[in-house]
């Protein structure tokens, strides 16, 4: 309607107005200017002296954390809403693996896992070693003092208790140990997969944004308009970039 197009307009008139009031302010105060970020959440953070290593090929993802002392290996990754705490202890993490989103991998012991390992969605290792090509699967919760051999696994919503031990080939379910299957080795090779995803999520993650805002303007609108929408609040057209 007219009165949404003359609403809209004023609207996008003072908050340019704004914007060069701020940056005219800023420009005068020069470096005695305050400057408030957009968010105080580091990916990276030192605890209690310790600061985490890591090497190069890394993704940390932006909601993620690694907290203290913690080794981070080359190509390794660390997703979405993730959290490998290491201020009570070291937390090790060989090359190639990924800790998927929303696991959180910590203890009051020092954990280690190896290379080419998965620690599947939403999962907790406590104070336990994890070694080369084992998997832990989305939700299982791994208690102190296990170990979980090379080319074995945890099955999904599984929970080991402390001091276990899962040989090579094997997998612990809900009735405990078991071999392998066909299908449940499929599990091994899901961190490969998920290095293969660094590059491009790294990439989305790293946009400026202007960039951000430029591929806004590239996408198809899905929402139904509202008539009670006065005030341009869901306008289609998308805000101009800086």
């Amino acid at each position: 309607s007219r009165m949404a197009r003359i609403a809209a307009g004023v609207g996008n008139m003072i908050r340019e107005t704004g914007i060069a009031l701020e940056r005219l302010g800023c420009r005068m105060q020069g470096n005695l200017a305050f400057k408030d970020p957009l968010s105080k959440h580091r990916e990276v953070l030192s605890v209690l002296g310790s600061t985490p290593t890591v090497k190069d090929g890394c993704f940390i993802a932006p909601s993620a954390g690694v907290i203290g002392n913690v080794e981070l290996g080359s190509n390794s990754s660390v997703w979405y809403g993730a959290i490998v705490k290491g201020d009570r202890s070291k937390v090790q993490i060989g090359d190639s693996s990924c800790v998927m989103a929303g696991a959180v991998v910590g203890g009051a012991g020092d954990v280690k896992i190896g290379s080419n390992v998965t620690i599947g969605a939403g999962a907790v290792v406590g104070s336990a070693t994890i070694e080369d090509g084992a998997s832990v699967g989305m939700n299982a919760c791994v208690a102190d003092g296990v170990v979980v051999e090379s080319g074995a696994a945890v099955a999904s919503g599984a929970s080991v208790p402390a001091n276990t031990r899962i040989a090579a080939g094997q997998i612990f379910a809900a009735g405990g140990t078991k071999p392998l299957s066909s299908s449940d080795t499929a599990a091994l090779s899901i961190a490969a997969a998920a290095t293969q995803l660094i590059t491009p999520h790294a990439s989305a993650c790293n946009k400026t944004f202007k960039e951000i805002e430029e591929e806004k303007a590239t996408y198809t609108w899905k929402q139904i308009k509202e008539d009670k929408d006065f005030m341009g609040l869901l306008q289609e057209k998308p805000a101009s970039v800086w």
